[in-house]
């Protein structure tokens, strides 16, 4: 078997296998711990109950720079949309347009299905701010969440904002 070799800047993904759990374990507490501090809502224990709950390898991608692994992302897809589980970077890759380029990526996909893309981020999280310029619209909220929809047939332009 031959690997290629890719260089750093080279970013790809890889279809997440079960032994990749502690990698997006890690990354998962590391990015929600903090916000959810912020919140007075931070427990541990009950944030990896939700995570073994939900990480579900056959709807994940792991995030790659050359060989370097980086990220990962979760969505599912029913008939009537695709939902954004997950989407995590370790820190020192945070803004160099990656999550903005995998969300792209998303966006077209589910333009392409005719499909419109859900997600939930935690009250606080920057990257709120990211899935507003993208063109995701905020549908409600609760004490740790904002509940968000991008959707093919919202816009003035009638065309997805890609």
């Amino acid at each position: 078997m031959t690997h290629e070799r890719r260089t750093a800047s080279e970013i790809w993904q890889r279809a997440a296998q079960p032994n990749d759990y502690p990698f997006a374990l890690r990354l998962y507490l590391d990015g929600t711990r903090v916000h959810l501090e912020k919140l007075g809502r931070w427990n541990e224990e009950q944030t990896i109950a939700r995570f073994k709950g939900g990480f579900d390898p056959s709807q994940a991608w792991v995030v790659c720079a050359g060989d370097k692994e980086i990220g990962w992302m979760q969505v599912s897809e029913s008939p009537e949309r695709l939902h954004l589980q997950q989407l995590h970077l370790l820190g020192s890759f945070h803004r160099r347009g990656i999550g903005s380029r995998l969300l792209r990526k998303l966006l077209e996909r589910a333009a392409r299905a005719g499909k419109p893309v859900v997600l939930n981020v935690i009250i606080g999280n920057p990257a709120r701010f990211l899935y507003e310029r993208l063109g995701f619209r905020v549908t409600g909220s609760n004490e740790e969440l904002v509940h968000m929809v991008w959707d093919l047939n919202v816009g003035s332009s009638g065309q997805p904002p890609l």
